[in-house]
């Protein structure tokens, strides 16, 4: 099989998935991004909540992830050329190579999603704090809010992980976002003690 065909195969599920992602943020239908989207008009950062170093820190994240996704922009297409040139050389099956692929592009896309929604959550789990009568009722509608955030920073770390686990060159540069993603999870943990333990119906 010449390069030129390999490489086609490898990337048709990347590029499956680029255009329908691509198409779908451009007509903004995607249910994730309609939530996102109507969250963030919903939830107004309060006093409380607006000049909170948690909030800028997430900022900071949001800010930071934009700038390196923007950078890496043809990480998964060169990904692809790569894993058919090293199967060419007999280095990896394609099956392997295509595994791989799809790994690194599941990765891709949780940093994608999470950088959004981890600073949308956070301002509405921190509305906690804008005096209210905090009822048990209440209580574990805030802790289920934090609990998200908590999975979410989770799962980011993860996906951070796996592309660093194939692309060790580039940790110097998401080292200040890995930092980031755990003083979040840290301050999350140290507002919101609760929160690891609130049971998701369906989730958990």
């Amino acid at each position: 099989m010449d390069a030129e065909t390999l490489v086609s195969r490898l990337m048709e599920t990347l590029e499956l998935t680029k255009n329908y992602v691509e198409k779908a943020r451009q007509q903004r239908v995607l249910p994730e991004h309609r939530a996102i989207e109507e969250e963030t008009k919903a939830v107004a950062p309060a006093k409380e909540s607006a000049g909170n170093p948690l909030t800028a820190l997430c900022d900071d994240y949001l800010r930071q992830t934009a700038a390196w996704l923007k950078q890496e922009k043809n990480l998964l297409e060169q990904a692809g050329h790569q894993q058919a040139f090293e199967t060419n050389l007999g280095l990896r099956t394609e099956q392997e190579a295509i595994d791989l692929l799809n790994k690194l592009k599941d990765a891709w896309e949780i940093i994608k999603w999470y950088r959004t929604l981890i600073p949308v959550k956070v301002v509405s789990a921190l509305q906690v704090n804008s005096g209210l009568n905090r009822t048990p009722t209440l209580q574990a509608y805030f802790n289920g809010k934090a609990k998200l955030v908590l999975v979410s920073v989770d799962q980011s770390l993860l996906a951070w992980h796996t592309l660093l686990e194939n692309y060790p060159e580039k940790t110097d540069d998401v080292l200040d976002m890995l930092v980031l993603l755990g003083r979040i999870r840290q301050q999350m943990e140290e507002a919101f003690p609760e929160a690891r333990n609130f049971q998701r119906p369906g989730l958990d």
